[in-house]
């Protein structure tokens, strides 16, 4: 979700290493990540909005060198990409749900009918896990009939079971790199 950040045209603007068979950027170690790399992080992802010049100041380093820093995180993979987050029931969607999904044999949802079905807009986020089910939806519905005609569609792919989302206490927590074991 979200879009993503632009990548630089030419590779010897940023510095970027990448892997050789792909093209994309090969992620830095954890132990790249300097403290200013780290704190830049956590002002993005709580102040996505900031300025260059307010997150300079945050860490005491000029506009251009925080920008350097921001460009080099977006061209290696770890800054990838800036969103606004909108309430989805502000725009009309008042129930919100998770729907697992055992899909019926050889249906995933690269398939062909599924894709049309991803592609709606109250389809918010689908991830494919280990356990019980092999898909998850998180789908957004007008009202409960508009949330059982979602669930019709979904169920084309499998069996399913539908959790509604009564409220979100955490919705988005700063993720920086784990502790040292």
């Amino acid at each position: 979700m979200g879009v993503q950040a632009p990548r630089p045209k030419d590779r010897r603007q940023t510095g970027r290493a990448t892997d050789d068979s792909s093209g994309r950027p090969v992620p830095r170690p954890e132990s790249a990540l300097d403290a200013v790399d780290l704190h830049l992080l956590e002002l993005l992802q709580t102040e996505g909005r900031i300025t260059l010049s307010e997150l300079g100041r945050r860490v005491n380093l000029s506009p251009a060198a925080v920008g350097e820093r921001v460009r080099r995180l977006e061209a290696d993979g770890t800054v990838t990409g800036y969103a606004a987050q909108v309430a989805p029931a502000r725009l009309g969607y008042g129930i919100q749900a998770f729907v697992r999904v055992s899909p019926h044999a050889r249906v995933t949802v690269k398939y062909l009918r599924s894709q049309e079905l991803v592609h709606r807009p109250e389809i918010l986020e689908v991830h494919h896990v280990i356990g019980e089910d092999c898909w998850v939806f998180k789908i957004a519905a007008r009202d409960t009939t508009h949330l059982e005609e979602l669930i019709e569609l979904i169920s084309a792919l499998g069996r399913t079971t539908t959790s509604v989302i009564l409220s979100s206490p955490v919705t988005r927590n700063v993720l920086l790199p784990p502790p040292p074991p």
